[in-house]
């Protein structure tokens, strides 16, 4: 089972939810390459830090965070999500 790669603190950045360029080296290649094939014009392409679960004994440890890629139509609907995965 492959899990989700932790997010570097410069992808979290303010750690808010953010409109990002699909074409920005930020976005991960295998991100880009799924959301150019489902991208129509008038859609856009979200940054979304998340908080993991705490880990550990007891669920003391510390928390990831991920980030979520959100592909958003021109009304603002979801029309997929996406994570880069180990």
């Amino acid at each position: 089972m492959t899990r989700p790669i932790p997010a570097t603190t410069a992808q979290i950045g303010s750690g808010e939810d953010r409109l990002v360029d699909v074409h920005s080296p930020e976005v991960p290649a295998g991100i880009r390459d799924r959301v150019l094939q489902q991208m129509q014009p008038g859609d856009h392409l979200w940054c979304c830090p998340r908080r993991g679960p705490r880990r550990g004994l007891l669920g003391l440890g510390e928390r990831t965070v991920m980030i979520e890629w959100w592909l958003l139509d021109a009304q603002g609907e979801l029309i997929n999500a996406f994570w880069e995965e180990a």
